[in-house]
């Protein structure tokens, strides 16, 4: 089975040549189209069966027998990355690059059967987080100057989660389980300054966790749910150990020790509010993700991120109208190490070395977005959803990892495309 569930797992994430796709940290701010049209709120609002993710309690809510739903996003991420990085040499040579690696496909599958009047039961396959950039293809001056052009950097992280969740619930309040099954695969690969290749494809695990949620509706327009997500541990075979590795990264006794392979998913908890009044719904979510906690993402100095999620929906007879905001502060911080580094250029400044992973390979950096959509019913059975996110470009300037002076400016921005096709019956 577990062969079976790899390889269903792997087609579909293989429609995505993912780039930095993420709004919160490596995640998305929604699973399904009218998710994020409403800022990706989904903790107290029920969207549809993907809530096996943002609050399986919810599933309890659904008002026909079964439910299907297909929905696939076009995302595209602008990533831009200026050094003045040199090496001992050539100090602050620098260099300007925009990442090569484009538009992501990103799918996702779900379902919900109702059981009885009060049992849902619920399934799911979702792409869910990723990040990477690619700086490949500097020139035979780059290597001269020993620059190597952001050393030939390319990083890809993909994550995709099967989800089979079970909810019982009533007017009045609900709970429910996710049991989550996560694949991933993760490759980092580069050029050092003396075109040494660091890198050794792609690795892939996969984990296991679980979401647990919970609603009340103290009235009949007022819903409250709490939704809280474990962690999942991954560890990808010769990724970051070796990545580390290769920059010195933890050489120096007086820093940090070396890096392990592991890289873990942190966990979320969160609250969220839904009012309805006649035509309109008001939505509100705030979690905290434990980036900070997590295996590998702590390892690389990343803080925990508290978002706050707005949105709003129309609701008339056969189409919906709904328009959001979402807001995660930067988790990366800039990590120049407080340890001097004198004479002995192998050991190489640790807090440099991490900027550069996360600001070039890793740029989880964008803060807000702006989210609108619409949905309409072709007929009883059948309705299609649509969804736009616009994130602005936010630009931020850490250290950079060099023996001689220098830094490290990246400018991020995002915008996608959500498009559901929904059959409820």
């Amino acid at each position: 089975m577990k062969r079976s569930i790899k390889i269903a797992v792997a087609a579909a994430i293989a429609l995505s040549a993912t780039s930095a796709f993420a709004t919160n940290g490596d995640n998305l701010i929604g699973f399904s189209a009218k998710s994020r049209a409403m800022g990706g709120t989904g903790i107290a609002n029920f969207n549809g069966a993907d809530a096996a993710l943002t609050n399986p309690a919810l599933l309890a809510k659904t008002k026909t027998k079964n439910s299907f739903s297909f929905a696939g996003t076009v995302f595209n991420s602008d990533v831009k990355v200026e050094s003045t990085a040199g090496n001992a040499s050539n100090p602050a040579i620098g260099v300007s690059k925009t990442s090569d690696e484009g538009i992501s496909m990103i799918p996702s599958i779900a379902l919900s059967h109702r059981i009885n009047d009060e049992v849902v039961f619920g399934l799911g396959m979702y792409g869910t987080a990723g990040m990477g950039t690619d700086w490949r293809g500097s020139t035979g001056l780059d290597n001269m100057l020993g620059q190597v052009d952001l050393y030939n950097m390319r990083s890809s992280l993909m994550l995709m989660q099967f989800a089979p969740a079970l909810s019982y619930g009533n007017d009045t309040f609900g709970v429910g389980v996710t049991a989550i099954v996560q694949y991933g695969a993760l490759s980092i690969d580069y050029d050092t300054s003396d075109a040494t290749h660091v890198g050794s494809g792609t690795s892939n695990d996969f984990g296991l966790g679980f979401d647990v949620g919970a609603y009340y509706n103290p009235v009949k327009e007022l819903t409250i749910g709490l939704n809280y997500k474990s962690a999942i541990d991954m560890q990808y075979k010769n990724q970051i150990s070796d990545a580390a590795a290769a920059f010195g990264y933890g050489s120096n006794p007086l820093a940090l020790p070396g890096k392990s392979d592991h890289l873990e998913q942190p966990e979320e908890y969160g609250i969220g509010v839904a009012y309805n009044m006649g035509a309109m719904t008001y939505t509100m979510d705030v979690k905290e993700i434990k980036w900070s906690d997590a295996k590998g993402y702590k390892d690389f100095g990343w803080d925990d991120q508290t978002v706050y999620a707005l949105g709003v929906k129309y609701s008339a007879d056969d189409f919906w109208l709904g328009a959001g905001f979402n807001y995660g502060e930067n988790p990366i911080p800039n990590n120049k190490s407080t340890v001097p580094v004198t004479g002995n250029p192998a050991f190489n400044n640790d807090g440099d070395t991490m900027n550069l992973f996360n600001y070039a390979m890793f740029p989880a950096t964008v803060e807000t977005a702006y989210t609108i959509g619409g949905g309409y019913s072709l007929d009883k059975t059948m309705s299609i959803d649509a969804a736009f996110t616009y994130t602005p470009e936010v630009t931020d300037t850490v250290s950079a990892v060099t023996v001689a002076a220098g830094n490290v400016t990246t400018k991020h921005s995002q915008n996608a495309v959500t498009v559901a096709l929904n059959f409820d019956f």
